[in-house]
């Protein structure tokens, strides 16, 4: 047999939902690898248009920003669960109830928080926040209302991606997030040669393209292939909300509590280090975060395989299934090491003199990414049962102790953005202990107490 019909028969082996997460999971693959393709690219063009500062300041307001995205009180998460249990009953009524709350609740609180946020942006110290200019006070100001405002518009329209992804069909969001990419990459090329140095240019033009393609994506599929799930205000409920938020406020503490323990690590470096190492961290996490990246399109592709497994009771492939990802994740994990080994001379061929990352900042963040994925394969069955309260306290209870442990080491032990980094692993480690205790209850039907809820 060549090795052509060996690669064949690898994707028609197995279970049909085995197949078909084969198949999503490789072609995410490749449309994700040109993606960080085009991303790389415009990391050092970004770099070229605006200064050290101001990048930072882009990144680092981004972060803050991106807070404002966990106001979904987890309800993306929630429809992904639901909208996932009422395809696998084929339930199709239900599953367009599911779709229409959603949209309406999440359009109704970000137009609220839009508002109000548009008038309190401007009576922030945003200059002395970002220890930036205080010259820049207006305009940070006015690139936070235009980038939040993006955001509910990006935020309220990927709800099309959670049907998606609900759907099994992740290879189609990266697609989609392929063409945001490029968008941007035209975009960037266009002002880097037409316009000088702008950083509300920039930082406006970088979220409104990410927020209008999956705008444009969900009007199209809702008028043609998902017409059976096109949203209506008429069928928001607020039962199918209560069924939404009481699974979706334990996603949404888990996900504010990974906010803080993620992406607070900019504003802290920015805060109690330097405005200057932002981009250094950002590079470095950039570019060992590729092993992130492919644990985040397995996660994609089987959340909703793990929920439709659930459904039917078919506990043979969620075992079977979980070990395959373990041996993954050890192969992926000898590829980081061969990552950090090479990454001075990654770093110099990609960003040149541009920055200088130390080879022990890469060493921990290398370390980070990979207790976050050995977290995140575990959780993958927690989440496919629907039993994350467990996960959800242990989260809360991790991102409260983050911040103080970060600073304590960044500034008190004098360790700077490896402080940063440490403080955020050893906050993980209770996670790393007990995801994967509590999934092989799970699986193993001996869940109770706690381990059950």
């Amino acid at each position: 047999m060549s090795i052509i019909d060996k690669w064949r028969n690898f994707f028609r082996q197995g279970h049909e939902r085995t197949v078909r997460a084969k198949k999503n999971v490789f072609y995410s693959i490749l449309l994700k690898g040109l993606g960080i393709l085009i991303g790389f690219a415009y990391f050092p063009i970004s770099l070229n248009y605006l200064s050290a500062a101001n990048f930072g300041i882009f990144l680092t307001l981004a972060s803050i920003i991106d807070w404002f995205a966990e106001l979904n009180i987890g309800i993306g998460s929630g429809l992904r669960n639901k909208l996932g249990q009422s395809v696998a009953k084929e339930d199709y009524q239900e599953a367009r109830t599911y779709v229409s709350t959603a949209y309406y609740v999440l359009a109704s609180i970000f137009s609220g928080v839009f508002i109000i946020f548009t008038f309190v942006s401007f009576f922030l110290p945003w200059a002395k926040w970002l220890q930036a200019d205080v010259a820049q006070q207006s305009e940070i100001a006015l690139l936070a209302v235009l980038m939040l405002a993006a955001l509910a518009i990006r935020f309220v329209s990927s709800l099309i991606y959670e049907v998606l992804f609900a759907l099994q069909q992740s290879a189609r969001v990266q697609l989609f997030n392929l063409l945001t990419k490029v968008s941007f990459l035209l975009f960037l090329i266009v002002i880097v040669y037409t316009t000088e140095e702008s950083l509300l240019l920039y930082g406006a033009g970088k979220t409104m393209t990410f927020a209008l393609i999956p705008f444009f994506v969900g009007a199209y599929f809702f008028r043609k292939e998902f017409n059976n799930f096109r949203p209506t205000w008429r069928l928001a409920s607020w039962q199918h909300f209560k069924d939404l938020f009481g699974l979706g406020i334990q996603f949404f503490a888990i996900k504010v509590a990974m906010l803080v323990i993620h992406k607070t690590n900019n504003f802290l470096i920015a805060s109690y280090v330097s405005l200057e190492e932002v981009p250094e961290y950002e590079a470095a996490f950039k570019y060992l975060s590729i092993i992130l990246i492919f644990f985040v399109l397995l996660a994609d592709q089987l959340w909703a395989a793990n929920v439709e497994a659930f459904q039917k009771n078919e506990y043979d492939w969620l075992k079977k299934n979980l070990k395959s990802v373990i041996r993954l994740w050890v192969g992926m994990s000898l590829l980081s090491v061969l990552m950090v080994v090479i990454s001075p001379w990654v770093y110099d061929l990609w960003l040149g003199e541009k920055l200088s990352i130390s080879l022990e900042l890469s060493i921990w963040v290398c370390i980070s990414i990979l207790l976050t994925t050995w977290i995140n394969i575990f959780n993958l069955v927690i989440n496919g049962a629907g039993k994350i309260r467990l996960q959800m306290l242990t989260w809360i209870a991790a991102s409260v102790l983050n911040i103080p442990v970060s600073i304590f080491l960044a500034t008190k032990m004098g360790l700077g953005t490896i402080g940063i980094v440490i403080g955020t692993i050893l906050c993980l480690v209770p996670l790393a202990i007990f995801s994967p205790i509590q999934a092989r209850k799970i699986l193993n039907k001996m869940d109770k107490g706690i381990w059950s809820k």
